[in-house]
């Protein structure tokens, strides 16, 4: 590369892509908001009736949505600056079309959870993954953490499904790091 400049790792630099995408939706959602205040100026009141309650219903919705996304990307941050990545084995249970994806980890030979990927299904199998039976894990496997195709360019939320099994990781200094990383709040795992 020229000028001694090194291209980020992958993690850091998909990361970056997935907060870069949730502060243009911001930006989006608040230009739209303008464009809604914009359009009103100048009319009649009767003829801004279905404006006002469309942007009343709607747009309040879009940026509490937005402002939980940014909110869960900072968490996924903390857990990932927490936690190493690690490889694990997996494999994908099938589960109906309209269930949540799901992702099962072999921690250890008689520890394999299943973990919910969320806030939103992806399709980490394909999703950019040389090894689709081989998965990167962050966190804690009692109380989720960030998964990654190979490589960690794609960091995806999971938590486990039920919450707060036991398994590898018990104990004292394994559950304060799991507070830190907000894995855990108040005694009780975080479910997005």
């Amino acid at each position: 590369m020229r000028c001694g400049l090194r291209a980020p790792p992958p993690t850091a630099a998909g990361h970056r892509r997935l907060v870069a995408r949730r502060w243009a939706w911001l930006v989006l959602v608040l230009l739209l908001t303008g464009a809604a205040v914009r359009a009103g100026f100048g009319k009649p009141v009767r003829d801004l009736v279905g404006l006002a309650v469309f942007s009343l219903c709607v747009y309040p919705l879009l940026l509490w949505v937005t402002s939980l996304a940014l909110r869960r990307t900072a968490r996924v941050s903390r857990i990932l600056k927490s936690y190493p990545w690690r490889a694990y084995p997996c494999d994908y249970p099938r589960r109906a079309a309209e269930s949540p994806k799901v992702i099962r980890v072999r921690f250890a030979d008689d520890h394999a959870p299943v973990l919910r990927l969320t806030p939103f299904a992806v399709d980490l199998a394909r999703k950019q993954n040389p090894s689709p039976d081989l998965i990167w894990f962050a966190g804690d496997p009692r109380y989720g953490g960030v998964i990654s195709p190979v490589g960690g360019h794609f960091p995806v939320r999971v938590v486990p499904e039920p919450p707060g099994g036991g398994g590898p990781g018990d104990g004292a200094e394994a559950d304060v790091l799991a507070e830190r990383a907000e894995l855990v709040k108040g005694g009780r795992v975080r479910r997005t």
